[in-house]
């Protein structure tokens, strides 16, 4: 590299620090069931894998593929199909249950919200369109139950009744109970819901891609999820499958957006690092800190915007 190699750093903004988390896979072909796959992925790293973002999903396609694994194999997202609680006062549902059988079902893996109809309690899509009750705690007896005939999903019907009286009704013992039944002609929607997909790490689940049609949940208690080639299905909990172990290192991540003037090509392999050594003794006096480059899609670090000044960001 030239010796009179021109390089003028300017810091134009700094995002706030946030907690970065750098998952590690492990595929372990012994099969297990799902239960006894987390205690292991527990016990020995730190629970079933979780893919946060699309580049996770790819590593695990690339560790199977190196470990000649063609089977689907658990990760950590499973259903809460046991979460059932009350929206008013978010209160969990006690002993008293008036299913209508085979409800709760989980239909096509898409009821999360609780109606009532002439027979008894359904889980149903949240999306549906039903009337509903609500409940005002302003009034006492059957007077605090209002029927709304129009009709609304579930979570339409949530915000109204706590717009204009207190939440939706709530059915936890044989005399609320009978107060709603004896108000409804058709499926109603009360205060009845449910989790869906979570992560056994707790991570928030945002979203997976799912091989298509799922997930089914056609044999009706498909409530665990193995993934192979990127793709997700739902599946018995019992089945035996190989699976994804992760261990979670925990760490502070920063994002600097800098200009940097130059006089030689900065995308250049060796002045990308002649910039980067800078970066690294810069940020040296304030502890045991790894700079790195964030490339963009095309692989390139910097955008010109005029001659001789580009700016990027590092991490």
């Amino acid at each position: 590299m030239k010796q009179h190699l021109l390089i003028l750093l300017f810091f134009t903004g700094i995002i706030p620090v946030v907690q970065a988390v750098y998952r590690k896979f492990y595929l372990i072909l012994q099969g297990k069931t799902r239960s006894d796959a987390l205690a292991y992925c527990r016990a020995t790293y730190s629970d079933l894998a979780t893919i946060e973002y699309q580049y996770e999903a790819v590593q695990l396609k690339s560790i199977a593929q190196n470990q000649s694994c063609t089977s689907y194999a658990w990760i950590g997202l499973y259903n809460d199909v046991n979460s059932w609680r009350w929206s008013m006062g978010n209160e969990p549902l006690g002993s008293y249950r008036n299913w209508c059988y085979p409800n709760p079902d989980n239909y096509n893996a898409q009821e999360n919200c609780g109606a009532v109809n002439l027979t008894g309690w359904i889980d149903s899509s949240c999306a549906s369109n039903f009337p509903f009750i609500c409940f005002d705690g302003n009034f006492t007896g059957t007077s605090s139950y209002i029927y709304i005939s129009t009709t609304m999903m579930f979570s339409e019907a949530q915000s109204y009744c706590r717009q204009h009286h207190t939440d939706l009704a709530s059915a936890r013992n044989t005399s609320e109970n009978s107060i709603i039944m004896a108000m409804i002609q058709s499926a109603t929607w009360i205060g009845l819901f449910r989790d869906s997909w979570k992560w056994s790490d707790q991570t928030p689940f945002t979203g997976i891609t799912w091989l298509p049609g799922e997930p089914d949940n056609s044999l009706g208690n498909e409530n665990c999820v193995s993934i192979l080639n990127g793709l997700a299905i739902d599946l018995i909990c019992s089945r035996i499958r190989p699976f994804f172990c992760q261990s979670v290192i925990k760490g502070r991540k920063q994002i600097a957006r800098v200009k940097v003037q130059s006089n030689q090509d900065v995308n250049d392999p060796a002045v990308k690092a002649a910039i980067l050594d800078k970066m690294n003794q810069m940020f040296s006096v304030h502890g045991n800190i790894t700079v790195k480059w964030r490339e963009q899609p095309n692989g390139q670090v910097f955008n010109k915007i005029k001659e001789k000044t580009l700016k990027n960001n590092i991490c």
